[in-house]
């Protein structure tokens, strides 16, 4: 249970940190939102793609962070 949980939020930094990598400019969050977006997007990957290797759920969850970053932004939940 607790190996789970830890590899979940390693693998929603990682997809976090390349969701902001992704996104152009500056973006104004911490390292808690960014794991939760990336934790968010990673959920969002597996319920859309299912069993997929892991390089291609962390290249997707990426793609997924940009976008739920971009949303954020423009919804005012975040500030860039």
């Amino acid at each position: 249970m607790i190996a789970a949980l830890i590899g979940t939020l390693i693998t929603g930094a990682l997809i976090g940190f390349g969701g902001r990598a992704i996104l152009p400019g500056a973006q104004d969050i911490g390292l808690p939102k960014t794991i939760g977006v990336g934790v968010i997007s990673s959920i969002i990957v597996g319920l859309l793609l299912g069993s997929v290797s892991w390089i291609a759920a962390i290249i997707a969850g990426s793609v997924v962070a940009a976008g739920v970053l971009w949303f954020s932004i423009r919804q005012g939940w975040l500030h860039a």
